[in-house]
């Protein structure tokens, strides 16, 4: 899938990987770790945008922290989707839930039979060539 880098797209991201795993109670014993890890690091994220914009003399020091939180939280959500492949399975559909692609068969291609030549009177007639030494 594609990459994700802006805050909103990456907050939005979050949600629906949370709002997927909270639909998907078997997978929640296995991720509670990631899941609240993930939760934590959603609301520091926002707890950090949310003084980032009503400061603008410590603007430069929290857009740090929001970029080295972001990053943790991109590592978590991968982890997540990781486990969520190995527990579903790597062909099962409701991968997409959890945005990712899950291995589809590629359609077979038709096998076409090879093009017939037409007979060409010229080359097949064997008799109408000259002999050496005639």
């Amino acid at each position: 899938m594609a990459s994700i880098n802006s805050f909103a797209d990456i907050v939005q991201d979050w949600e629906t990987l949370l709002a997927a795993l909270r639909e998907r109670p078997e997978l929640l014993p296995i991720l509670e770790t990631e899941r609240l890890d993930l939760d934590k690091v959603l609301a520091e994220v926002r707890s950090l945008k949310a003084r980032q914009e009503a400061q603008t003399a410590g603007r430069q020091e929290l857009t740090q922290q929001i970029k080295a939180e972001v990053v943790h939280g991109k590592a978590v959500a991968i982890a997540i989707r990781a486990v969520a492949k190995g527990k579903l399975g790597h062909r099962n559909e409701r991968l997409v839930q959890f945005r990712v692609a899950p291995v589809r068969r590629r359609p077979r291609k038709p096998v076409q039979p090879p093009p017939i030549d037409p007979v060409d009177p010229e080359k097949s007639s064997v008799g109408s060539e000259k002999q050496p030494g005639s």
